[in-house]
């Protein structure tokens, strides 16, 4: 069984040598921390502003650091950014039918129904969403549109992953070409 030590054997013991001159500090992070404060919509608006630097920028230059203080190759030239394919996300409980039927009925849009004008070029700010099934999946829906092609109403499930890849089954209405 371990013994805890009194408050005066655990403190550290001064040494001279290891003393940084007064009047320095020591510098703990070289790089610049990004932004954090109360879990607010204000808070997350500044984490992500161009004047802060961004989480994955950071964590990236952080494991750059790191290796340089290793010795290890460092590749400036990296043009990756995050890699889709480490994402990848299979979706069990909703596939291509649901949306087409379920989805379709309890949003009162029908999947690829074609999109008016206005549909299409209006802005969206705040979107309204269904949240489905027993995994509580959020569903976005929203309007795909080609250049050459005519506009559809698809629904957009969010998995977690960073991007967001429409399939092939979504954008071969949207993009065949008017007659």
């Amino acid at each position: 069984m371990f013994r805890l030590l009194s408050r005066q054997a655990a403190k550290a013991v001064p040494r001279p040598g290891l003393r940084l001159p007064t009047g320095t500090s020591r510098r703990i992070h070289s790089v610049q921390l990004p932004y954090s404060g109360p879990p607010s919509y204000d808070t997350i608006a500044r984490q992500f502003s161009s004047s802060q630097i961004g989480p994955q920028a950071f964590f990236a230059r952080k494991r750059q650091q790191e290796a340089k203080e290793r010795g290890e190759y460092v590749d400036i030239h990296d043009i990756g950014g995050v890699d889709p394919r480490g994402f990848g996300v299979l979706i069990t409980d909703i596939d291509h039918g649901k949306l087409q039927h379920e989805v379709a009925e309890a949003g009162g849009i029908a999947y690829h129904l074609e999109a008016t004008k206005e549909d299409v070029n209006r802005i969206i700010e705040a979107g309204d969403c269904i949240i489905y099934g027993r995994n509580l999946r959020t569903i976005f829906p929203a309007v795909v549109a080609c250049e050459m092609g005519k506009a559809h109403w698809v629904f957009i499930v969010n998995t977690g992953s960073p991007l967001t890849y429409l399939s092939a089954q979504v954008n071969a209405p949207a993009c065949e070409k008017r007659v």
